[in-house]
């Protein structure tokens, strides 16, 4: 679990080909196609595979994810569009463990935490969507 989940797209240096252990973060983290990566144990050898699953079914569902948050983004935020959202919502972090997307540098306002848990690596399957802060 990210010990503090605001520090961990500063914190990332990522450079390398492999998956890197982060110990102030307590994480493993991998970095691919602008998505943070993250796992509290290190991952299985398999890991590139998940990897590469996973942004290709994040990019080719990013209109349902941001139509799965639109309700209460508009709540909080007024009208707003879909283009709009993708514009502001930075890079994602999927926590793999906890199966869930972050976003956690988006540029709604500075206080908020975007997270949706989801349950299946095709990002088909969203579960709960909630704003923390």
């Amino acid at each position: 679990m990210v010990l503090n989940r605001l520090d961990l797209v500063e914190s990332i240096d990522y450079k390398g080909e492999d998956m890197e252990f982060y110990e102030d973060l307590g994480q493993y983290v991998y970095e691919k196609k602008n998505i943070i990566f993250a796992w509290d144990e290190e991952p299985q050898e398999d890991y590139l595979e998940i990897i590469n699953g996973l942004v290709d079914n994040y990019y080719s569902h990013l209109d349902e994810i941001i139509a799965f948050m639109m309700p209460e983004l508009r709540e909080m935020y007024g009208e707003i569009n879909l283009d709009d959202v993708q514009d502001k919502l930075g890079k994602p972090v999927i926590d793999y463990n906890l199966r869930q997307l972050l976003y956690l540098e988006h540029t709604f306002d500075y206080e908020h935490i975007f997270t949706i848990e989801f349950a299946d690596d095709k990002f088909e399957d969203l579960k709960y969507f909630s704003v923390d802060g």
